[in-house]
């Protein structure tokens, strides 16, 4: 259910449309669902990426196969280097978010279906998620309608330590119906104790509509995939776009397997992109799935097979809140 074959399979438009909107820091790449087109109306995930990962290419794979499902991809880039202060790139992103949203408008006449947008935020990116869906209307954004924070960051764990200030908001004003999923890798030092700070300040939404899942390294017979912060990382190098570059493709086609990579694996298929197609598909059909907000079943936290039908160590709920 969770295997390549099956990501592909929900893959329904041949190709990817791009635009460029902005440059510098206030760049972001616009993916939009090509062949056939869509019309009038669409889901959008806003994704924010870690902190120097304005290139789209490590997350390439999930990109193209989140526009080739139905969805409008905005990747705002928010900095121009390493030297850019933490404390402007939520508004550097929400500035860039806006213009894309505006292309999407004026140039594929398409809107923000409504109760159809999820925020992502990968590392620094959870941050940014967070502040944006706390003032989204000042931002001119859609409202988040479920949020997705993957080995979450602070400005801390970047900029080489320079800054030592949290650039989180209130995350406890999170509006107490909104989605949440904070997933993180086992053995990652910095999106684990991230992960469990800021699920204890989410106390005050619903445990049916929030949930921190763990996902657990593995080794079997001198294989190993390791859940660390780069764990998520789902590259595609058709998506290598530098802020140096100014000629881009108007357009990529599907292509019928992923790009192999070690960092694509099963912690992907059968964790991050599980979970993010997931609320996806719940925004959609009005109701999650238990693989999302579940108490633990086996197809929930089940990390998929090795190659002889052994089982990858499951991934792990924790909840602080009583």
């Amino acid at each position: 259910m969770f295997t390549p074959q099956a990501y592909k399979a929900r893959e329904v438009h041949a190709a990817v449309e791009m635009r460029v909107v902005g440059d510098g820091a206030q760049r972001a790449y616009l993916f939009v669902p090509a062949q056939p087109r869509v019309e009038d109306a669409i889901p959008v995930v806003l994704f924010h990426h870690g902190w120097q990962g304005m290139n789209p290419m490590n997350f390439g794979a999930l990109i193209d196969h989140l526009v080739r499902s139905g969805h409008a991809v905005i990747y705002p880039v928010y900095q121009d280097s390493e030297h850019t202060p933490p404390p402007l790139v939520t508004d550097n992103a929400g500035y860039a978010n806006r213009q894309a949203l505006n292309v999407l408008s004026q140039e594929f006449g398409l809107i923000p279906r409504p109760g159809q947008t999820l925020y992502y935020g990968f590392s620094v990116g959870s941050a940014i998620s967070i502040n944006l869906a706390l003032n989204a209307e000042h931002y001119g954004l859609p409202p988040a309608d479920a949020m997705m924070l993957v080995s979450p960051g602070d400005a801390y764990h970047a900029d080489n330590g320079r800054w030592t200030q949290s650039i989180y908001g209130p995350v406890e004003m999170l509006p107490a119906d909104l989605p949440v999923v904070i997933i993180t890798g086992e053995d990652d030092d910095i999106g684990l104790p991230t992960a469990r700070k800021l699920a204890a300040r989410l106390c005050h939404i619903p445990r049916e509509h929030r949930i921190m899942l763990v996902v657990p390294s593995s080794s079997y017979n001198g294989r190993k995939v390791m859940a660390g912060h780069g764990s998520p990382g789902a590259p595609d190098s058709r998506y290598n776009f530098s802020l140096q570059r100014y000629d881009f493709p108007r357009a990529l086609q599907g292509l019928p397997e992923y790009e192999v990579s070690a960092s694509l694996n099963q912690l992907d298929f059968y964790g991050y992109w599980k979970i993010a197609d997931g609320l996806l598909d719940g925004l959609k059909s009005g109701s999650f799935a238990a693989t999302v907000f579940g108490d633990g079943t086996d197809q929930q936290l089940s990390l998929g097979f090795w190659g002889d039908g052994m089982a990858l160590n499951p991934m792990k709920i924790e909840n602080p809140c009583p």
